[in-house]
């Protein structure tokens, strides 16, 4: 076992004792790489980490995206611990119900109605459900290094592994050890921003397509932004052909813009999914669309379940954090403006030390990776992969985490910035970086 009674805790040896008893060391198979030198957090506040050894950390990753207030917004955890008070769980309809469906159909352009969930993933598995029962077909379309959760029937090779094993668009691999091929059977993968694909597919086999599923910024494996004109493409043929367009917006909506990344691009999807900023980091998610596309929800033909969907305290957390959005005219240009400052700092700090590196970036989620050699601009997934140079973004992590900047390891993973990092945040980050940079050899 590791560090205990009256000695000082360190992050390895609090660590080892943490995998003693939670596999790994992690809940989350996503999270087993996230620390290649060992951190053990003990508090966080605004964009700040202080590890068991009371070492301060500016951090990049967020909890993955959720907090763009920052953490331990006192408006929006006041609210859930008075919930709690109150009685957070008693699996039926709650007065706060429809002041968070209310908020949610206000803000998000493509929403009336909604259903809420615990996660992602599980917004997800449902969403896709309602789909096939409402359209009576079983073929989904999702793009190649989107993630859409966990679940059987979407989760494909991993997406830090494409580029290294070869396999072509369309293969079907199973994303993890145990799962069912044969539940892969029911979806075709296509590239991202390859327009001509998505029309092949469509002209084969358009009416068995029951949705076509993509995240309308691809985040999790860079962040590469819909070409010109695709989004609308896709909403024109999923129209004609009578599938349902799903975007995913457990990560852009309520960060790309206040209405996600269909208020910021103007294409409106039949069925959104939405989590991470919406509870400000709560376990929450939603799923919904137009009336007409909860029709079979709303009569109970189709089916989504899940004992804490909804619980109050998780509800209470969508509202206060919803409210406060809504109560924050210019939080998306002030995000937009930190995001600049901090884009504009990081290829300062790369330029100086002569390294190649590509930073994108939309609104306050900005993807750093140092490259092997350069990319042409819009360059797509495949080839951005096969120039990044994955051992050595992951020492330059290690070297910054020892500097006191942490970001995710995974050079494809996306950095997430929030109201707390200031200018100067970023200053002190860009000076660390650069340390960290100038240690590589």
């Amino acid at each position: 076992m590791g560090d205990s009674g009256a000695t000082r805790p360190t992050n390895a040896g609090l660590l080892e004792d943490i995998r003693e008893v939670v596999a790994g060391g992690v809940s989350s198979s996503m999270r087993a790489a996230s620390i290649p030198v060992p951190l053990v957090v003990r508090r966080a506040r605004g964009c700040l980490l202080w590890d068991v050894e009371d070492t301060e950390i500016v951090d990049f990753n967020m909890g993955y995206g959720p907090h763009v207030f920052g953490y331990a917004d006192r408006e929006v955890l006041d609210e859930v611990a008075d919930q709690f008070a109150q009685g957070h769980m008693t699996g039926l309809p709650h007065a706060q119900d429809a002041e968070a469906g209310a908020l949610i159909a206000e803000l998000v352009p493509g929403v009336e109605q909604v259903r809420f969930a615990n996660s992602g993933t599980e917004a997800i598995t449902s969403v896709l459900r309602l789909a096939r029962a409402a359209t009576g077909r079983s073929l989904v379309v999702t793009f190649e290094g989107h993630y859409h959760g966990w679940s059987e029937t979407v989760l494909r090779v991993g997406k830090n592994t494409l580029h290294l094993q070869g396999h072509e668009p369309t293969d079907v691999v199973p994303g993890a050890p145990g799962m069912i091929p044969e539940a892969l059977a029911h979806t075709r993968q296509l590239p991202w921003n390859d327009e001509q694909a998505v029309r092949d597919l469509f002209a084969r086999c358009g009416d068995r397509i029951a949705a076509v599923i993509l995240e309308p910024v691809l985040v999790n494996a860079c962040v590469i932004p819909p070409a010109p004109g695709f989004l609308e493409l896709l909403r024109d043929l999923t129209t004609r052909s009578g599938a349902k367009l799903v975007f995913d917006e457990v990560i852009t909506g309520f960060r790309v813009a206040r209405g996600g990344a269909q208020e910021r691009y103007g294409v409106e999807p039949d069925l959104t999914v939405l989590s991470k900023v919406l509870g400000g980091g709560f376990p929450v998610a939603a799923f919904g669309g137009r009336k007409s596309a909860m029709t079979m929800l709303a009569s109970n033909e189709a089916h989504h379940a899940g004992v804490y969907a909804g619980n109050h305290a998780a509800l209470r957390a969508v509202v206060a954090m919803l409210r406060k959005i809504r109560a924050t005219p210019g939080l998306y240009e002030e995000l937009e403006d930190i995001g600049a400052y901090a884009e504009q700092s990081l290829r300062e700090v790369f330029a100086a030390e002569k390294r190649n590196v590509l930073i994108s970036r939309v609104g306050s989620i900005m993807s750093v990776s140092l490259l092997k050699r350069p990319v042409r601009s819009g360059a797509g997934l495949r080839e951005t992969a096969s120039a990044i140079d994955f051992s050595h973004h992951r020492r330059f992590q290690m070297q910054a985490q020892r500097a006191g900047v942490y970001f995710h390891p995974n050079a494809l993973e996306p950095w997430f910035l929030s109201t707390a990092h200031t200018r100067e945040v970023i200053d002190k980050a860009s000076g660390a970086l650069s340390r960290a940079l100038i240690s590589l050899v």
